[in-house]
């Protein structure tokens, strides 16, 4: 088995080193194939790259149309029967692709795996996020990405990232791998670590985080009773009035509704949103 790990990168100088580290200091049985997808920076990730160069097996530098078009060319040239995405903010846990092979070997019929992700703000640890239910996808992304390992062959049956979306193309692949029925396999260790400090994590890209969700849900439940229609529309109603309302504490503290959720989940434990995903 040979597994492939894709970083797209662009002007990350100060985060990148670190990605690279966490990929090319794993330790498997199988072949890892690296692949880092430049989208023509003009700091000093190339640098830094060419440092690591005699550990990546390749490396394409050029301008391109946003970072999903960066993993859609990498998965193009992955020779690997499962490949992994890894953003050059973020960055895989220590024995994570060994835990992702043996569930491969020992699961051949599984074809997306996936776990909880750690957050991170600035280097410190703030919180881990934890799955929800895979049929919620009907409503939101209710898995980590980084965290995701998926069979080459699944990219070839359900197809490669929807350029159409810039925040949330990545729901929309894994939300049509599960309805094509493929089969997913949760691990409770933390594969990967998520930067919040990145693009997904900044408060004025989620509204656009928001808005793509939606056209994607309801894409999916395009076919669905009236009342899962009605529960989705409040669902979102409920999502985008709580974005408004919070605008103002998010400026001065981006990380309160975490907080806040922390604290929550201490006085009563788990909370009713923790179904789509508890971060």
């Amino acid at each position: 088995m040979k597994i492939s790990i894709i970083t797209p990168v662009y002007n990350a100088e100060k985060t990148l080193e670190q990605t690279i580290l966490s990929v090319i200091n794993q330790k498997i049985n199988s072949e890892i194939e690296y692949i880092i997808i430049d989208g023509g920076s003009q700091d000093k990730t190339l640098e830094i790259i060419n440092q690591y160069s005699h550990q990546i097996n390749l490396l394409i530098s050029e301008k391109d149309k946003g970072i999903y078009d960066a993993m859609n060319k990498g998965i193009n040239l992955a020779t690997g029967d499962v490949i992994g995405i890894i953003n050059s903010d973020d960055w895989y846990n220590e024995n994570a692709l060994s835990v992702v092979e043996q569930v491969f070997l020992n699961h051949p019929e599984v074809s997306i795996v996936y776990s909880p992700v750690k957050n991170y703000v600035n280097g410190q640890y703030i919180s881990t996020f934890q799955p929800g239910a895979l049929e919620n996808l009907a409503m939101k992304f209710t898995i980590g990405h980084p965290s995701c390992f998926v069979k080459k062959k699944i990219y070839e049956q359900v197809g490669l990232f929807d350029l159409t979306y810039t925040m949330a193309a990545d729901y929309n692949f894994i939300s049509q791998a599960y309805i094509s029925g493929v089969k997913f396999y949760y691990v409770d260790t933390p594969l990967a670590s998520f930067s919040l400090n990145g693009k997904s994590g900044q408060l004025l890209n989620r509204l656009e985080l928001l808005q793509e969700t939606w056209q994607i849900a309801s894409s999916i439940t395009g076919e669905a009773s009236e009342k899962i229609k009605i529960k989705r529309r409040f669902f979102y109603l409920n999502w985008l009035l709580r974005e408004i309302a919070t605008l103002p504490i998010k400026y001065f503290d981006p990380l309160i509704a975490l907080k806040v959720k922390g604290f929550l989940r201490q006085r009563i434990g788990k909370l009713s949103s923790d179904q789509y995903g508890a971060w």
